[in-house]
């Protein structure tokens, strides 16, 4: 996966199971900032390579950002 870049729209779910959703602002070295409509966060660029598997959670399936 390429890593984003100011501007687009993304949804990362990180190791601890939380999902992020929202525009990326400025990307640094070693992660990016969401800007998302509830909440804003850093988001390290690992959470974008370390490989993910699909969540079960309270009855139904989520799946993880690839």
């Amino acid at each position: 996966m390429s890593l984003p870049k100011p501007g687009d729209t993304v949804k990362v779910t990180l190791l601890n199971r939380e999902t992020i959703e929202g525009v990326v602002e400025w990307v640094d070295g070693n992660g990016f900032w969401v800007k998302g409509a509830q909440r804003s966060r850093w988001v390290p660029l690992e959470a974008l390579t370390v490989p993910h598997t699909a969540h079960e959670l309270e009855g139904k399936q989520e799946q993880a950002a690839e």
